[in-house]
């Protein structure tokens, strides 16, 4: 028997169902479910009814039975290498503005948590791939390349951020939001020659990377372009972390062939070759030249010539093309978009 007004004198225990609601309200269950989504018109009378059981009883509805019902999860995952960049950081709180406005939760997961840095992606795709998100955004490795195009033929939609691995034949393109690093290094490069510097040395990541093969691209063509022949003792290729970015800087400085000036290409090891640079007491651009790479949150000292690297817009352009592509609006074509580095003067350089 239902109870007139304020709230149930007995409330149940256990989460309220439809059909407690049809039974306080005293209709159908197919009525309250007709209400709820607004499928159908009820009756004032009946709606009436239904709010006061609605409210009586607590009611919310179950979000895990609408997403069944759509065949949905509401889940979108963001796979980063690891949690403690803060470069995957400002990627994620990109990607969670844009995904939260549109109705999702974004759930963040490392695929490089090992000591040794290796591989633990495929047990997250293996589970990405049982229907548990509705799409994904990744920052990609080449060996995952297979994963990733056994995810994708699962139903799974999608997008690459930062860069794209080479795909072998029978694997077609993925949609992707790069950024233009081939480009920042090129132009950092023509900067030091620019301004007068020939012996210019080149700090970046690991040779054959991803992430390091095009910025050495672009200080290679920068060289050529110039007329520079390039000198191997130059650079350092490695550890793209802080510590990383220290000792190949340092190596730089100690190798007998030392620079006139340095590009440092990623926000890490930027900031460990300026602990190099306080640690030594350089001063720059006086005893040395440098272009780095920050981040939106970066605090640089001293304070050099710097390409600002769009972590979060990364991930908020990355959210855009994914929830295009749930959504239909894309026409069914490869999405791709490319995000270029801002340049973010300091004290001039020092002309030789």
């Amino acid at each position: 028997m239902s109870t007139e007004g304020g709230p149930h004198p007995n409330p149940p225990l256990r989460r309220a169902t439809i059909a407690d609601v049809a039974r306080e309200a005293g209709t159908s269950p197919a009525l309250v479910s007709r209400f709820l989504t607004g499928n159908q018109r009820v009756s004032e009378a009946s709606a009436a009814r239904i709010r006061k059981a609605v409210d009586r009883l607590g009611y919310v509805p179950s979000v895990t039975a609408r997403n069944l019902r759509l065949r949905q999860t509401g889940l979108i995952a963001l796979v980063v290498p690891y949690l403690d960049n803060p470069l995957y950081s400002l990627h994620a709180t990109g990607a969670e503005r844009e995904l939260a406005a549109a109705g999702f939760l974004t759930v963040v997961c490392s695929t490089r948590t090992k000591p040794d840095g290796s591989y633990l992606g495929r047990s997250f795709f293996d589970t990405l791939g049982a229907g548990r998100v509705d799409g994904a955004l990744i920052f990609p490795y080449q060996e995952e390349v297979g994963d990733l195009d056994t995810l994708r033929a699962q139903g799974t939609p999608i997008v690459l951020i930062d860069r794209v691995p080479m795909l072998p034949d029978g694997i077609a393109p993925f949609d992707a939001v790069t950024v233009d690093n081939e480009g920042a290094v090129f132009n950092a490069t023509v900067r030091l020659i620019e301004a007068g510097h020939r012996r210019i040395g080149l700090v970046s990541l690991r040779a054959g990377s991803l992430s390091g093969i095009p910025r050495f691209l672009g200080y290679k063509n920068a060289l050529q372009a110039a007329g520079i022949e390039l000198n191997r003792d130059l650079v350092a290729l490695g550890d793209g972390s802080d510590l990383g970015g220290a000792t190949l800087f340092a190596g730089l400085l100690d190798n007998g062939c030392r620079p006139d000036a340095i590009v440092v290409a990623t926000t890490l090891q930027t900031r460990g070759a300026l602990e190099v640079v306080r640690r030594r007491e350089l001063q720059v651009p006086r005893d040395l030249a440098v272009i780095g790479y920050r981040h939106d949150q970066s605090v640089l000292w001293p304070e050099i010539p710097t390409y600002r690297y769009p972590g979060q817009t990364l991930g908020e352009v990355a959210a855009q093309m994914l929830l295009n592509r749930l959504s239909g609006k894309d026409g069914g074509d490869v999405l791709s978009e490319s995000l270029g580095l801002e340049f973010v003067p300091s004290s001039p350089l020092q002309m030789h």
